[in-house]
């Protein structure tokens, strides 16, 4: 093979074969030049490029966070590294890392952008679905404990003085179905009741599993403690319905205990607190009236 001594043909080679795209962007947001292999990476060719604004190859939430960005900079910040969504020929977009170097005149306007993308999709999509595991219960798809205290502690911060009423939901007879039916029934029960929970809170508040068969519904900026009320009822009604699991007929009902901001605490715990125990005494309510009955 003949050796490559033209530093051209060595930059051509590099862009071609590289995994990265290199671009060149004028003052004015046109690409004047874009790698070869964009057209693998991308689906385009250079030509279909070239000449063309890059913004419109950008998902517009991108174009917005970018012109942020580059409204922010200092006159000497010369290179920096930028993240966002480019479209792909397909249709589908894709994540990039571009780390761009910006070439100033002697009054330090940008007159040019040189760019080097890196695609970084997989990493993304990675880090997204660690993050929402992270704030996920993997068996109902909930929100988890995490960011329903998170949620709360937002509202409690930014609206002190709105009222805020929390429930705390505890599924009676779930021990009963588990050692009845077993605990794959069990599992499926509890993704079911999830999912008539959402059903019955629909927009109304934020809905998360607490933990075991407990679940917790925020409701935010109410206006009176009766949103609250009429809600629970609404979810008692739902959860008694029966259930059909693996061809059995189960029957489950709900305890429910309440706490309002502003009344029964300002802080999570207290909240948190005030709730889990109003919904030990309607547990314990239910006890004594059963058992009078008998």
């Amino acid at each position: 093979m003949q050796e490559i001594t033209d530093i051209q043909q060595v930059f051509s080679l590099i862009s071609e074969k590289s995994l990265n795209i290199i671009s060149s962007i004028s003052a004015d947001g046109v690409f004047t030049y874009i790698s070869p292999n964009v057209k693998a990476l991308l689906g385009y060719t250079p030509e279909e490029i070239i000449g063309k604004p890059a913004a419109s190859f950008n998902h517009h939430d991108t174009n917005g966070k970018f012109l942020e960005h580059r409204n922010s900079l200092f006159i000497d910040q010369d290179t920096v590294r930028f993240t966002g969504r480019v479209r792909h020929k397909s249709g589908e977009y894709r994540w990039y890392e571009t780390t761009a170097q910006y070439i100033r005149d002697q009054y330090g306007n940008i007159i040019q952008t040189i760019g080097i993308g890196q695609d970084i999709t997989e990493r993304k999509e990675a880090e997204e679905a660690i993050a929402y595991l992270a704030f996920h219960d993997s068996e109902t798809d909930l929100p988890n404990r995490r960011l329903f205290k998170k949620r709360l502690s937002l509202h409690l911060e930014e609206s002190k003085n709105g009222l805020h009423g929390l429930m705390l939901l505890d599924l009676d007879g779930f021990k009963h179905v588990n050692d009845t039916f077993g605990h794959d029934v069990g599992d499926q029960l509890l993704i079911e009741a999830a999912k008539r929970l959402k059903f019955a809170v629909r927009d109304k508040g934020f809905v998360a599993r607490w933990g075991g068969d407990e679940f917790t519904v925020l409701q935010s900026n109410i206006e009176s403690r009766t949103d609250v009320t009429s809600l629970v009822e609404q979810i008692k009604d739902v959860i008694s319905e029966p259930f059909m699991i693996a061809g059995n007929t189960i029957y489950i009902t709900a305890s429910i205990g309440v706490a309002f901001s502003l009344e029964d605490g300002d802080t999570v715990e207290a909240l948190i607190n005030h709730a889990d125990a109003a919904m030990y005494n309607v547990k314990n309510q239910a006890k004594v009236m059963n058992s009078s009955q008998i």
